[in-house]
């Protein structure tokens, strides 16, 4: 869909990669003070993904200060079945996004509610303790910059955006040479939350990736990037901070 083509709203700065998505630069963002919105949807939220992975024990990763939106962590541990972490925001859909006009008229339904949420391996330390080492905390420090980012920058995020750690590509944590990441949905069942008031949430799933595979896309297209990705599913799917750089020369 040509919509897909504008990665955010942000400011053109006149740069068209190869495949014709236009790119966007952020350099001005809102420093003023907001008291966060009402939490509308937690209950809703935390309620969604009890269905999806049942009977797992889980934990919150509490924001303690908070600007225009409260961004929660919550954390599922694994299971016998299923040995992976489940992580997902909660707060980010409180605030509706702001989609550009032009992108609104190509829609047959509303994206303007969002949160985001990752797979961890169970291996990974996840205790009070040790995500005081940024090696351990960079997921979740990932996860809630990209959850308040398009409010920050009164802009939207949704499937197929990429964003790199900052201009310079900074690798997210001196374990990992990760430094970008895409946004991506697993099926609806899990993807889309449907709230009582009739919105749609859409829960994104946040690959992290390297720079090179972030130029692969904006040459070839999103399709040829992740046909490249999930041919190696497990490294994917569940985060891997040495995983294989499928793009690299």
């Amino acid at each position: 869909m040509n919509f897909l083509k504008k990665l955010f709203g942000g400011i053109n700065n006149g740069e068209t990669s190869t495949d014709g998505t236009t790119i966007y630069k952020y350099e001005e963002q809102n420093n003023a003070y907001e008291p966060p919105a009402p939490m509308e949807y937690t209950e809703e939220i935390v309620a969604h993904f009890e269905k999806v992975f049942p009977g797992r024990k889980s934990s919150v990763y509490h924001e303690i200060v908070s600007d225009t939106v409260h961004i929660d962590v919550n954390i599922m541990e694994p299971s016998e079945e299923e040995p992976f972490w489940v992580l997902y925001t909660s707060g980010m859909s409180d605030l509706p996004m702001t989609l550009p006009e032009e992108v609104l008229e190509q829609l047959d339904e509303n994206f303007d509610r969002a949160e985001v949420m990752m797979f961890l391996p169970s291996s990974w330390e996840l205790t009070e303790e040790s995500v005081k080492d940024d090696n351990n905390f960079w997921p979740i420090r990932l996860m809630k910059q990209m959850a308040r980012f398009p409010h920050q920058y009164n802009t939207w995020l949704g499937y197929g955006h990429t964003i790199p750690n900052y201009q310079d590509y900074e690798p997210y944590a001196d374990g990992t040479g990760l430094n970008g990441v895409i946004l991506y949905q697993l099926n609806d069942e899990l993807s889309i939350i449907p709230t009582e008031d009739g919105n749609r949430i859409h829960t994104y799933f946040l690959i992290p990736l390297y720079k090179e595979e972030m130029d692969f896309k904006l040459e070839h297209g999103l399709d040829a990037l992740m046909d490249k990705l999930f041919e190696h599913e497990d490294d994917i799917l569940i985060l891997n901070p040495n995983r294989e750089n499928t793009c690299e020369q």
